[in-house]
């Protein structure tokens, strides 16, 4: 598996800011609740922070990636989805950083530090930095998410240490606003990109202001550094791509006399057993169809998280192609949406429905998730 490889003074500078951070130990006055921003000058996106350690057994910094890795963030606090649940496992959308020990770091990582001249003494003081991405491995950072996480170790050790004795430093003047942290035109883009006009805007609740420090000689450091109080945009899903219908394969089926009838349930969920990716693993998305009367598996395709809204229409047809059967019904679960199997359905004659329930897949989905965990 190919490890994203960075230029050394990109790595340089990030262990210099993690270093700076972990030596502060601001989680001995901050909770993983104290949530802020920090804008990434490339690209407007807003990373929301959470400082980690309070429960003294994880230590760093989470930066949940715009609204969407916030989303996330918030419904775990609720308690809506707990810590164990699928969805945190594979839908995480953030970048971090935590200290360990020397033993818990791979290959690449030490030989990272060694080029560098590090050599850490001691309990959770080595930087272990990570990228994690909905479906995809907890994997190392590229150069671009390094570069962000160097801002957002920079700008978090600056907060923590204004919050140092201020319990209300982050306490905002209106409802659903945190405070963010936003670069000022041209600061780490040499003069360019789309700093100014940023890519979520929100709702700004008080004029920019500088982040007042309890030290002055911090204050050359955050000149190029605003903060405003900010409500973050509404969680945006990405388009699906549209299935290029084949008519002349659709024809093709309809007219070949195929057994028509019964009800097919299929719905997709993450395999817990990763794969390697061409850049980083991940787990596969597995549509699984499954006949209702009999229970018998029709279809299991497997399919990279970012790439079967392309492949899963697909792996339907074929299905209807090998086994000779048209059916009626579509019973569609809640791991996939309704609009990726309409048109297809509506085309052959299909009717395709919601269902909260699916008994016969969910048995076949409980046999192989057993198998797998004995492969494990």
């Amino acid at each position: 598996m190919k490890i994203p490889t960075c230029p050394l003074p990109v790595w340089r500078a990030l262990y210099d800011k993690a270093i700076a951070f972990r030596d502060i130990a601001c989680w001995e006055w901050m909770s993983d609740t104290d949530v802020f921003g920090v804008q990434n000058a490339e690209d407007g996106e807003i990373g929301y922070c959470c400082v980690l350690g309070e429960m003294g057994t994880v230590f760093g910094l989470a930066v949940y990636l715009g609204s969407e890795g916030l989303e996330t963030y918030r419904r775990i606090r609720s308690g809506e989805i707990r810590a164990d649940d699928a969805e945190v496992r594979y839908g995480q959308k953030c970048l971090a950083v935590w200290f360990s020990n020397r033993g818990e770091l791979d290959k690449s990582e030490l030989a990272i530090a060694k080029r560098l001249g590090y050599n850490f003494i001691g309990r959770n003081v080595w930087p272990q930095f990570r990228s994690m991405q909905p479906g995809y491995c907890s994997w190392h950072v590229n150069e671009s998410e390094a570069k962000f996480l160097t801002h957002c170790l920079d700008q978090a050790r600056l907060v923590a240490l204004h919050l140092d004795g201020d319990d209300n430093g982050l306490v905002a003047p209106k409802k659903n606003h945190y405070l963010v942290r936003v670069p000022s035109p041209g600061h780490a883009t040499g003069g360019q990109g789309p700093v100014g006009q940023t890519a979520e805007p929100g709702d700004l609740a008080s004029t920019t202001k500088p982040l007042p420090l309890p030290d002055e000689t911090e204050t050359a450091t955050d000149s190029s550094w605003r903060s405003e109080w900010r409500q973050p945009a509404p969680p945006v899903k990405a388009p699906l791509p549209v299935f290029a219908l084949d008519k002349t394969r659709l024809q093709r089926i309809e007219s070949s006399g195929r057994k028509r009838g019964g009800v097919w349930e299929i719905d997709a969920f993450h395999s817990p057993a990763p794969v390697n990716g061409a850049e980083r693993p991940y787990f596969p998305y597995t549509l699984l169809c499954v006949d209702h009367d009999s229970g018998m598996v029709l279809n299991s395709t497997l399919a990279e998280p970012s790439k079967w809204p392309g492949e899963f229409p697909n792996a339907l047809l074929k299905t209807i192609e090998t086994t000779m059967i048209l059916p009626s019904a579509l019973w569609i679960g809640g791991g996939l949406p309704m609009e990726l199997f309409e048109a297809l359905a509506l085309h052959l004659d299909i009717e395709a429905l919601p269902a909260k329930t699916l008994p016969s897949l969910e048995l076949a989905k409980r046999e192989i998730l057993k198998y797998l965990s004995r492969r494990g």
